[in-house]
């Protein structure tokens, strides 16, 4: 056991592991602190524009991306109720069953939709690109 002669007046005494276990959380709690206050001011400096602004920010958010989301969902449930329940059926069961090997090579795999289903939402599809080109040139 070692004598606490740090502090005056003491007479306790340490064991040796207790005064290593207790530098070591100390000594290891130091550069964390150092890494997060250096990083801290190098985010600081290099934001550099003058106004002060919190560490997380949120983005602007733009109207016209919301507005096309919404004109998409929209379309999308519209060309959804437009399916029969055998065609609604089928295409659940390919979703489900995409990775099984054994219904893959099936003909039921291989079945599409009508031509005219396809290329309603293809145009769905299509409309929500272009709206997503035009926010993205913005």
């Amino acid at each position: 056991a070692l004598p606490i002669s740090s502090f005056p007046g003491s007479t306790e005494q340490l064991s040796l592991p207790l005064l290593c276990l207790a530098m070591a959380r100390t000594s290891s709690l130091v550069p964390a602190v150092l890494l997060g206050a250096c990083s801290w001011a190098l985010v600081s400096l290099l934001s550099g524009d003058g106004r002060t602004e919190s560490f997380l920010t949120a983005a602007p958010s733009s109207r016209g991306r919301r507005t096309a989301m919404r004109g998409f969902k929209e379309d999308f449930a519209d060309w959804r109720s437009s399916l029969s329940s055998d065609e609604k059926s089928l295409l659940l069961k390919q979703a489900q069953k995409e990775f099984d090997k054994k219904f893959r090579k099936s003909e039921e795999m291989s079945k599409d939709l009508p031509e005219e289903k396809i290329e309603s939402f293809s145009k769905i599809l299509q409309k929500f690109f272009d709206s997503e080109m035009e926010d993205y040139k913005k």
